[in-house]
């Protein structure tokens, strides 16, 4: 149980699967783990999407994502439903606007099914938090005193469980506005897409001006 970062004995309500894709919140041990699980999703979310931005040669928009995502984690995991709402609108949006420059032939748009796999788990994140708060509003006080003491042995444990406590209370104030940048710069870039479609179409038909019409 140590290397979940729990002192307690219980085991979870779900199995692994259902935990990652539609957990349930039964008991004080599935709020702490539903939340150690939610800043793992979105590490991983920072860590992949980050890497593929930097390659494809948009460093500014990398560490966007790598930042904003990361703190979301931390938010996550000390149940905050706003962090967890953000961080899925993020990446919704971040698809959806991959899914629309490969329509029009812009670029590439990544994977599409670890898209809609890393979609589901934030979702999932999303969910769980909101179910972790309505657990904990309708607990007994005893329930809650009872909630598992965060283990701090190893290096992970550090990360996952003291870090989000002390960090979260003062970069929450840096996470909300990062985030609301990356949805106003994925907005505009969406809205943008048709006008770099077109301009690109005008720029081939003049680089090729006997052609009948510019590929699709």
């Amino acid at each position: 149980m140590q290397t979940l970062g729990l002192s307690s004995a219980p085991q979870p309500t779900d199995g692994l699967f259902k935990r990652l894709f539609w957990p349930e919140i039964a008991n004080q041990y599935d709020v702490d783990l539903v939340g150690q699980q939610g800043l793992w999703i979105c590490f991983a979310v920072a860590v992949f999407s980050m890497a593929f931005t930097l390659f494809t040669g948009h460093a500014f928009v990398g560490v966007l994502i790598g930042v904003t995502f990361s703190l979301g984690g931390l938010g996550v995991r000390q149940r905050d439903t706003g962090a967890a709402v953000f961080v899925f609108l993020c990446y919704l949006l971040d698809r959806i606007l991959s899914v629309e420059s490969m329509a029009l032939g812009l670029s590439g748009g990544g994977n599409p099914f670890l898209g809609i796999v890393a979609t589901a788990l934030l979702f999932a994140n999303v969910r769980a938090t909101f179910l972790s708060r309505r657990w904990e509003a309708t607990a007994s006080p005893a329930d809650l005193s009872e909630l598992p003491e965060r283990s701090t042995t190893s290096f992970a444990d550090k990360l996952t469980n003291v870090l989000p406590e002390k960090l979260w209370p003062w970069t929450q104030y840096l996470f909300f506005p990062l985030a609301a940048i990356f949805i106003l710069i994925t907005l505009l870039s969406m809205a943008g897409l048709p006008i770099l479609k077109q301009r690109r179409a005008e720029a081939w038909r003049e680089n090729h001006p006997y052609t009948v019409s510019a590929p699709q």
